[in-house]
């Protein structure tokens, strides 16, 4: 057999197998910038499978790009490891795996490619229909709570989504649609109105012993984006200790909910 390459028949063993070693742990120790030269740049393929594995639990938006990087890697088990990363990371990279399924020739990778894109295909809005009356893309939403990068737009994100998906005549946009792809996917429904919701959170107030959320939502026009407005939103929790990281979450998810209630009740008015 050749040295760095393993039939793929064992592929798909040595990622469950990796996994059970690596969740958890090497996420922990190591930082997404740690993990990406690894996946990069090491010349053994297992650490750089371990490193696509590991920045699959990364929780971290950053680790897409790296990740999609991986798939073009010359080794069939780090492909294959990249594209289960972005499957479980769940954050975005649709486009690079459907542009890697075109081009991969080895069958076990296609196989970790599609189960990747149904993990991805799990988490979107409905898709755009004739009944669609609001499109709605969600962009990455600014964080000044401090938190690690990623945790909290993951929440944003997740709960806006699920929120506007929820809402009869609502569809939600991939989170790798361009410019371009939107323009043409809506030349197609021109009685849907569509917009761009850029989300903001601020920094946790725990003044008084109390944690209060400042949250608002920037609507545009999509995929034009003229401001057309705001959503603000301001929630208050009492007897918080500073620094309660699970309270922060909770009350975030909440002001999501209500910015994307209001913003449903109002989108009527919007030119």
């Amino acid at each position: 057999m050749q040295r760095g390459v393993w039939p793929s028949r064992f592929i798909t063993l040595l990622i469950l197998v990796s996994v059970c070693l690596m969740s958890g742990v090497a996420s922990a120790k190591d930082s997404v910038a740690t993990l990406s030269k690894r996946l990069r740049d090491a010349s053994d393929f297992r650490v750089r499978t371990q490193a696509a594995l590991a920045l699959g639990v990364s929780k971290s938006e950053s680790a897409v790009k790296p990740l999609c990087k991986g798939l073009e890697d010359s080794n069939t088990t780090v492909r294959a490891a990249s594209a289960a990363g972005l499957g479980r990371l769940k954050l975005g990279g649709k486009s690079c795996l459907e542009k890697r399924l075109k081009d991969e020739r080895s069958s076990a990778v296609k196989s970790s490619i599609k189960r990747a894109l149904s993990n991805l295909e799990e988490d979107d809005g409905p898709t755009i229909t004739k009944s669609t009356e609001i499109y709605v893309s969600i962009g990455k939403a600014t964080d000044k709570t401090g938190r690690k990068s990623g945790d909290v737009d993951s929440i944003v994100r997740k709960t806006l989504s699920k929120a506007a998906a929820g809402m009869s005549g609502y569809a939600v946009a991939p989170e790798s649609e361009t410019a371009s792809e939107a323009k043409k996917l809506l030349s197609k429904y021109p009685k849907a109105k569509a917009f761009y919701l850029s989300p903001k959170v601020q920094k946790p107030d725990y003044s008084g012993g109390n944690l209060t959320i400042r949250f608002e939502i920037a609507i545009f026009t999509y995929p034009g984006k003229a401001l057309k407005g705001m959503v603000p939103v301001k929630l208050t929790q009492q007897d918080v200790s500073s620094g309660d990281t699970s309270a922060e979450s909770e009350l975030i998810k909440m002001a999501a909910e209500r910015a994307m209630e209001k913003f449903s009740k109002n989108v009527g008015r919007i030119d």
